[in-house]
Protein backbone atom coordinates (compact mmCIF):
# COMPACT_ATOMS: atom_id res chain seq x y z
CA UNK A 1 0.00 0.00 0.00
CA UNK A 2 2.20 2.69 1.07
CA UNK A 3 4.87 1.65 -2.16
CA UNK A 4 1.55 2.41 -4.20
CA UNK A 5 0.51 6.08 -2.71
CA UNK A 6 4.13 8.02 -3.70
CA UNK A 7 5.62 8.69 -0.73
CA UNK A 8 8.76 10.45 -0.47
CA UNK A 9 9.84 8.21 2.33
CA UNK A 10 8.97 5.40 4.45
CA UNK A 11 10.31 4.50 8.24
CA UNK A 12 10.01 0.82 8.85
CA UNK A 13 10.13 -0.83 12.18
CA UNK A 14 9.33 -4.89 11.43
CA UNK A 15 7.47 -6.88 13.73
CA UNK A 16 9.03 -9.81 11.59
CA UNK A 17 12.23 -8.68 10.10
CA UNK A 18 12.65 -12.02 8.42
CA UNK A 19 9.66 -11.35 6.40
CA UNK A 20 9.47 -7.92 5.08
CA UNK A 21 10.87 -8.70 2.29
CA UNK A 22 8.84 -8.41 -0.59
CA UNK A 23 6.99 -4.96 1.13
CA UNK A 24 10.94 -3.78 1.07
CA UNK A 25 11.54 -5.12 -2.59
CA UNK A 26 7.97 -3.30 -3.82
CA UNK A 27 9.21 0.41 -2.48
CA UNK A 28 12.64 0.07 -3.80
CA UNK A 29 11.21 -0.79 -6.94
CA UNK A 30 8.72 2.47 -6.59
CA UNK A 31 12.23 4.50 -6.14
CA UNK A 32 10.71 4.85 -2.27
CA UNK A 33 13.68 5.48 -0.32
CA UNK A 34 13.34 3.10 3.14
CA UNK A 35 15.03 4.14 6.50
CA UNK A 36 15.09 0.81 8.90
CA UNK A 37 14.36 1.65 12.05
CA UNK A 38 14.44 0.08 16.15
CA UNK A 39 14.65 -3.26 14.65
CA UNK A 40 16.92 -4.48 12.34
CA UNK A 41 16.12 -6.01 8.93
CA UNK A 42 17.98 -9.19 8.14
CA UNK A 43 21.50 -8.82 6.57
CA UNK A 44 20.15 -10.22 3.08
CA UNK A 45 17.83 -7.17 3.12
CA UNK A 46 20.59 -4.47 4.08
CA UNK A 47 20.25 -3.72 0.83
CA UNK A 48 17.05 -2.59 0.74
CA UNK A 49 17.47 0.22 3.18
CA UNK A 50 18.82 3.12 2.74
CA UNK A 51 19.84 2.98 6.18
CA UNK A 52 19.63 1.19 9.94
CA UNK A 53 19.10 2.86 13.30
CA UNK A 54 18.53 -0.08 15.21
CA UNK A 55 18.11 -1.21 18.90
CA UNK A 56 20.23 -3.65 20.33
CA UNK A 57 17.44 -5.51 22.23
CA UNK A 58 19.22 -8.78 22.86
CA UNK A 59 21.71 -6.71 24.87
CA UNK A 60 19.39 -4.96 26.77
CA UNK A 61 18.15 -8.52 28.25
CA UNK A 62 21.11 -9.35 28.46
CA UNK A 63 22.24 -6.30 30.83
CA UNK A 64 19.34 -7.21 32.77
CA UNK A 65 20.28 -11.01 33.25
CA UNK A 66 23.71 -10.08 34.17
CA UNK A 67 21.74 -7.75 37.10
CA UNK A 68 19.71 -10.46 38.37
CA UNK A 69 22.61 -13.22 38.77
CA UNK A 70 24.24 -10.08 40.76
CA UNK A 71 21.33 -9.90 42.82
CA UNK A 72 19.99 -13.38 43.04
CA UNK A 73 23.92 -14.98 43.39
CA UNK A 74 22.42 -18.53 44.97
CA UNK A 75 19.18 -18.44 42.27
CA UNK A 76 16.04 -17.52 42.35
CA UNK A 77 12.25 -18.31 41.48
CA UNK A 78 11.83 -16.42 38.63
CA UNK A 79 8.66 -15.74 36.24
CA UNK A 80 8.98 -14.40 32.72
CA UNK A 81 6.59 -11.69 30.75
CA UNK A 82 7.32 -12.03 27.53
CA UNK A 83 5.61 -11.41 23.96
CA UNK A 84 6.90 -13.85 20.82
CA UNK A 85 5.17 -12.48 18.82
CA UNK A 86 7.46 -9.61 18.61
CA UNK A 87 10.81 -10.12 17.30
CA UNK A 88 12.60 -7.23 19.39
CA UNK A 89 11.07 -9.13 22.53
CA UNK A 90 12.35 -12.85 21.63
CA UNK A 91 15.96 -11.04 21.58
CA UNK A 92 15.57 -9.77 24.87
CA UNK A 93 14.09 -12.53 26.56
CA UNK A 94 17.46 -14.57 24.55
CA UNK A 95 19.84 -11.95 25.94
CA UNK A 96 18.17 -12.15 29.66
CA UNK A 97 18.91 -16.18 29.53
CA UNK A 98 22.44 -15.40 28.34
CA UNK A 99 22.82 -12.93 31.03
CA UNK A 100 22.33 -14.55 34.01
CA UNK A 101 25.24 -16.79 32.95
CA UNK A 102 27.01 -19.26 34.84
CA UNK A 103 24.18 -19.15 36.99
CA UNK A 104 21.57 -19.90 34.58
CA UNK A 105 20.68 -23.43 35.94
CA UNK A 106 20.33 -21.93 39.58
CA UNK A 107 17.46 -19.95 38.20
CA UNK A 108 13.91 -21.78 38.42
CA UNK A 109 11.86 -20.67 35.98
CA UNK A 110 8.15 -21.60 37.72
CA UNK A 111 6.26 -19.70 34.52
CA UNK A 112 7.05 -18.04 31.27
CA UNK A 113 4.07 -16.77 29.50
CA UNK A 114 2.52 -13.74 26.91
CA UNK A 115 1.99 -10.77 28.71
CA UNK A 116 1.54 -8.97 24.86
CA UNK A 117 3.71 -5.72 26.31
CA UNK A 118 0.60 -4.75 28.13
CA UNK A 119 -0.06 -3.74 31.76
CA UNK A 120 -3.72 -4.62 31.03
CA UNK A 121 -3.38 -8.13 29.58
CA UNK A 122 0.12 -9.18 31.95
CA UNK A 123 -1.95 -8.30 35.68
CA UNK A 124 -4.16 -11.32 35.52
CA UNK A 125 -1.07 -13.04 34.30
CA UNK A 126 0.58 -11.84 37.47
CA UNK A 127 -1.57 -11.86 39.95
CA UNK A 128 -2.10 -16.00 38.74
CA UNK A 129 1.20 -16.25 38.88
CA UNK A 130 2.18 -14.91 42.16
CA UNK A 131 -0.90 -17.09 43.93
CA UNK A 132 0.57 -20.49 42.57
CA UNK A 133 4.10 -19.59 43.52
CA UNK A 134 3.82 -17.77 46.94
CA UNK A 135 8.14 -18.39 47.09
CA UNK A 136 8.25 -16.74 43.76
CA UNK A 137 11.41 -14.21 43.67
CA UNK A 138 11.26 -11.95 41.33
CA UNK A 139 9.82 -10.94 37.00
CA UNK A 140 11.26 -10.63 34.52
CA UNK A 141 9.38 -8.46 31.72
CA UNK A 142 10.03 -7.78 28.47
CA UNK A 143 8.99 -3.56 28.83
CA UNK A 144 7.45 -1.48 31.05
CA UNK A 145 4.10 -1.88 30.27
CA UNK A 146 4.24 -5.41 31.38
CA UNK A 147 6.37 -4.76 34.27
CA UNK A 148 3.63 -2.69 35.70
CA UNK A 149 1.35 -4.86 34.99
CA UNK A 150 3.45 -7.12 37.98
CA UNK A 151 4.42 -4.24 40.49
CA UNK A 152 0.68 -3.70 40.19
CA UNK A 153 0.23 -7.41 41.21
CA UNK A 154 2.92 -7.48 43.59
CA UNK A 155 1.49 -4.14 45.37
CA UNK A 156 -2.29 -6.38 45.65
CA UNK A 157 -0.24 -8.75 48.26
CA UNK A 158 1.98 -6.35 50.24
CA UNK A 159 5.28 -7.55 48.79
CA UNK A 160 6.25 -4.95 47.02
CA UNK A 161 10.37 -4.77 47.42
CA UNK A 162 9.82 -8.87 48.26
CA UNK A 163 9.28 -9.61 44.76
CA UNK A 164 11.41 -8.21 42.05
CA UNK A 165 10.41 -6.77 38.77
CA UNK A 166 13.01 -6.38 36.42
CA UNK A 167 12.12 -4.71 33.33
CA UNK A 168 13.26 -3.00 29.90
CA UNK A 169 12.53 0.62 28.62
CA UNK A 170 13.00 3.18 31.09
CA UNK A 171 9.53 4.82 30.13
CA UNK A 172 8.75 7.53 32.21
CA UNK A 173 6.39 5.52 34.08
CA UNK A 174 9.18 2.90 34.43
CA UNK A 175 11.60 5.39 35.36
CA UNK A 176 8.69 6.51 37.98
CA UNK A 177 8.83 2.94 38.83
CA UNK A 178 12.61 1.98 39.53
CA UNK A 179 12.14 5.18 42.02
CA UNK A 180 9.58 4.71 44.08
CA UNK A 181 10.87 0.92 44.79
CA UNK A 182 8.11 -1.12 42.86
CA UNK A 183 10.87 -1.88 39.78
CA UNK A 184 14.05 -3.50 40.69
CA UNK A 185 16.00 -2.68 37.97
CA UNK A 186 15.40 -1.12 34.24
CA UNK A 187 17.61 -1.37 31.11
CA UNK A 188 16.97 2.18 29.34
CA UNK A 189 16.73 2.59 25.85
CA UNK A 190 15.96 6.10 23.76
CA UNK A 191 13.56 5.89 21.44
CA UNK A 192 13.12 9.31 21.40
CA UNK A 193 16.91 9.33 20.14
CA UNK A 194 16.28 6.67 17.29
CA UNK A 195 13.56 8.36 15.66
CA UNK A 196 15.93 11.50 16.00
CA UNK A 197 18.38 9.77 14.33
CA UNK A 198 16.54 7.99 11.52
CA UNK A 199 14.88 11.43 10.64
CA UNK A 200 17.55 13.36 10.50
CA UNK A 201 19.39 10.28 8.16
CA UNK A 202 15.99 10.73 5.98
CA UNK A 203 16.67 14.61 5.45
CA UNK A 204 19.72 14.25 4.72
CA UNK A 205 19.19 11.30 1.97
CA UNK A 206 15.95 13.11 1.06
CA UNK A 207 17.97 16.87 0.45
Amino acid sequence: DAANQGFDAVFVIPVDSAGIRQGLQELNDANIPVFNVDTAVIDDDRSLVVSLIATNAYQAGQLVGEQMAKDYPDGAKIAILDFPENESCVDRVNGFMDGLGDNADKFDIVSQQDGKATLDDSLPLAEDIIQANSDLDAFFCINDPSSLGAAAAIKEVNKTGDIGVYSIDASPDGKAALLDGSFTCVAAQVPLKIADTAFDMAVKSLG
